[in-house]
């Protein structure tokens, strides 16, 4: 019984571990696509014209769109970099927190053996725990307390 709890563990750590690649080779793809969208944006498209930008107006300065620009494909190259980026950021949060699961040896949750809720409780004391008073150094001419570390503050 317990080899085929640990098969189940050991199967559902894989399973974890290749849904976090896949998100990986998602996250890659997505930069890849932001990266060219860049460069089309910022290429310099030769005759004195400005660059279409990722932030710079498509108007002119009397207020027409400008005729040295693509406004369509400018616009749609935009919108479609701000979604990339939107879901960069959620594929990170993603990998994130499922890295933050596997901990080390594929535990359930704890990625950090140190930050378990019994070392969490005894910060936690520690830290409410009434203060000593300050006490007034005469050597450098300050008050001074002791923190919760035991480091002295001034």
């Amino acid at each position: 019984r317990r080899k085929a709890t640990m098969a189940m563990a050991d199967d559902e750590a894989a399973d974890r571990r290749r849904a976090l690649l896949s998100l990986d080779a998602r996250r890659s793809a997505l930069l890849a696509e932001s990266e060219a969208i860049v460069s089309e944006l910022t290429a310099d498209p030769g005759g004195g014209a400005a660059p279409m930008g990722i932030d710079t107006p498509l108007v002119d300065s009397g207020g027409y769109p400008r005729s040295d620009v693509d406004v369509y494909r400018a616009r749609h190259l935009r919108r479609r970099f701000k979604e990339i980026q939107t879901d960069v950021k959620a594929a990170e949060r993603e990998l994130a927190s499922g890295l933050e699961g596997l901990g080390p040896g594929g535990g359930g949750g704890i990625a950090n053996p140190s930050r378990a809720e019994g070392t969490d409780e005894s910060e936690r004391a520690r830290r409410t725990a009434p203060k000593p008073p300050p006490k007034f150094d005469a050597r450098s001419g300050r008050w001074v307390v002791r923190n919760w570390d035991g480091s002295l503050s001034e």
